[in-house]
């Protein structure tokens, strides 16, 4: 049995998804799977295959129903998963070879760590990190990984994962997901190299014109769950988790403001530009 499963969601990912499945396939750790779970009807292994892509590590999955939303594919990859540790990787990102070896003696101690994401733009060109890059790992809590506006793709023991992704939500369902990952472990350790490429393409979910209008509708719902007490929130931090979200609302609709007037594009060049502006 593989050590590590990889829950990979595919939604109209031909254009993409060869990168990541070969940047999983460069991982100098060897015992993991990856489940590419295909929303879109599409065949990835064999797009894979044509690409020149054989390894028997490699799995998938199809929605019953074409575009059923990122929560529902890795909920289908993670009933599939048989690895006692899970992680997630996009189907239009990347990994460093290191990634794996690099997070799994960390893994042992709260059974919940990620490394320092690195939004990049396709060209290879980095945009910012979630954290200034470093070696010294430590522990985060659910508002320091929201407040640093960036994705975080944690590597887990399985059973923290409870009932997976909440299939209402398709926006934002990560944050909410690892928010809850963390109530449960109590914190996650970071590892603040970056090991994972977040790419900023311009035809991706996040970064369409009406990304921030799809959040805001995101943030709405989250609240409400929040407030109705049916997510896991970390002890003692249930109303600094609720003015977290709101302060994440806020900045989003500052991003639709600035993408309707045009001094905007993706979310992440958005941060970069406030943060220029304020040191």
């Amino acid at each position: 049995m593989p050590l590590v499963s990889i829950l990979m969601a595919a939604y109209r990912a031909e254009n993409t998804i060869v990168a990541a499945v070969r940047s999983v396939g460069a991982q100098t750790h060897e015992s993991w799977e990856l489940i590419i779970a295909s929303d879109c009807g599409a065949d990835y292994l064999e797009l894979c295959r044509n690409s020149g892509i054989e390894d028997e590590r490699l799995r998938m999955v199809t929605t019953p129903t074409a575009g059923s939303g990122p929560s529902a594919a890795r909920n289908l990859a993670l009933g599939a998963a048989r690895g006692d540790f899970v992680t997630i990787l996009d189907s239009d990102d990347t990994w460093r070879p290191e990634r794996l070896a690099a997070l799994l003696p960390l893994v042992e101690g709260t059974g919940l760590v990620c490394d320092n994401t690195c939004a990049m733009e396709p060209d290879g060109r980095v945009v910012a990190t979630a954290y200034p890059p470093g070696e010294v790992p430590w522990q985060i809590d659910a508002k320091t990984m929201m407040a640093s506006g960036m994705p975080h793709f944690p590597l887990f023991k399985r059973h923290l994962a409870g009932p997976g992704y909440r299939p209402e939500l398709r926006f934002a369902e990560d944050v909410v997901f690892n928010m809850e990952l963390i109530a449960r472990a109590g914190a996650m350790t970071l590892l603040p190299q970056p090991l994972t490429h977040y790419i900023q393409r311009p035809d991706s979910a996040t970064n369409a014109t009406d990304a921030w209008q799809r959040a805001e509708a995101a943030y709405e719902q989250i609240l409400g769950l929040l407030q109705g007490g049916e997510l896991a929130v970390p002890k003692g931090q249930g109303a600094a988790i609720i003015n977290t979200f709101m302060e994440k609302r806020a900045l989003n609709l500052a991003f639709g403001r600035a993408v309707q007037s045009g001094r905007a594009t993706t979310f992440q060049g958005f941060l970069a530009a406030r943060q220029l502006d304020t040191n």
